[in-house]
């Protein structure tokens, strides 16, 4: 199966959506008029009402249109892969890569402010990637400023992606003050307009509830024998992508270890992200899966041993499986039937002789 996507034939792209819809086809099968909301989303709150009036309130519509947003979202990773050489050739594995990562968990493939906010992750950091040879450096920078801000808009702890703005900067680019500045005017931009708009319509109040970040953890997992299968089996294939990596690197160019760098430290910004949202669910850990899929890719590209790589992708079609079609209660002991009582029979006793 990979060897149809080994090389960038633009027919693959067929042969991937397929893939998708295999993939996903417990979802399709039971479709459900979800969109993941949270009383501090407001933006969200808006634009989810009018795709619920575009698509007819139609829960196969709905699905299938967030299935289209996880297609179109492996395509951006594969051309952002492919724009910057972060592997050694041209192929669609960084698209068979995301849709495989995001097929773990059922919640990862409904409409959410989450899924949505990933296509302005994405923009960011192709934009970033940019940084090292773009012609207009300031209007790069000003963009990756309000792809952050509008992101924040929908998930509010997508704001620390500050950081990676920051820290892009500092390894892409020689220190300039005026180009830091930049940055943060198209930071504050996007939510100058918000702010305006509220005022205007007399509903300011509701951008301090937006402004919602927390720490909490989970008081039980649902269904914790998929969850863990899942999350355990997603971090193994991040060691061995890190491997994987770890031997590339040293034929790179530095410019492509610089890139690197930054995609590394994308992850560790959306884990953190992730780890102090308020969203309940698991799609608070959607913005790790694009840089989570972009160093998972590196183990499809070991070409002395093949017969691994095909063992890690069956591996992984077979935790998809295990997660998708799983019936609800197979793991779960069944409390054993209490025996009947025995009713102990009371004789009536005879009345005493009246003397």
């Amino acid at each position: 199966m990979l060897h149809l996507f080994r090389n960038y034939n633009p027919y693959s792209v067929i042969v991937l959506f397929l893939v998708a819809i295999f993939l996903k086809l417990a979802i399709l099968i039971h479709p459900e008029m979800v969109f993941v909301t949270s009383q501090s989303q407001i933006v969200w709150v808006k634009f989810s009402a009018f795709l619920e009036v575009i698509l007819g309130r139609s829960p196969f519509l709905i699905t299938f249109f967030a299935l289209i947003n996880v297609f179109g979202q492996a395509i951006f990773v594969n051309r952002i892969a492919n724009r910057h050489h972060l592997y050694p050739k041209a192929t669609y594995l960084p698209a068979l890569t995301y849709i495989l990562v995001t097929s773990l968990f059922k919640d990862w493939n409904y409409l959410s402010a989450a899924l949505v906010s990933n296509w302005l992750l994405l923009a960011m950091l192709s934009a970033m990637l940019q940084l090292y040879s773009a012609a207009d450096v300031r209007k790069q920078i000003f963009n990756i400023g309000c792809f952050i801000s509008i992101t924040a808009m929908l998930v509010f702890p997508n704001i620390l992606f500050i950081a990676l703005l920051l820290l892009s900067l500092a390894i892409l680019r020689p220190f300039k003050v005026a180009e830091w500045l930049v940055g943060l005017l198209g930071l504050i931009t996007p939510f100058y307009f918000l702010a305006g708009i509220l005022y205007l319509t007399n509903d300011l109040a509701l951008l301090k509830r937006m402004v919602s970040i927390g720490f909490s953890l989970p008081q039980h997992l649902d269904r914790p024998e998929l969850a863990l299968t899942a999350f355990s089996f997603l971090a193994l294939m991040l060691v061995v992508g890190f491997f994987y990596l770890n031997n590339f690197m040293s034929r790179m160019l530095f410019q492509n270890k610089k890139w690197w760098w930054v995609v590394i430290a994308s992850l560790l910004i959306s884990f953190v992200a992730g780890i102090f949202t308020v969203s309940k669910g698991y799609n608070q850990w959607m913005a790790v899966l694009i840089p989570a899929s972009f160093i998972i890719g590196n183990v499809w590209f070991e070409e002395r041993k093949k017969w691994i790589t095909t063992i890690f992708f069956y591996l992984f079609v077979a935790v998809i499986i295990f997660a998708q079609w799983l019936p609800p209660g197979v793991f779960v002991k069944k409390a054993p039937k209490a025996k009947p009582k025995k009713e102990i029979m009371h004789r009536p006793q005879p009345a005493k002789a009246l003397k």
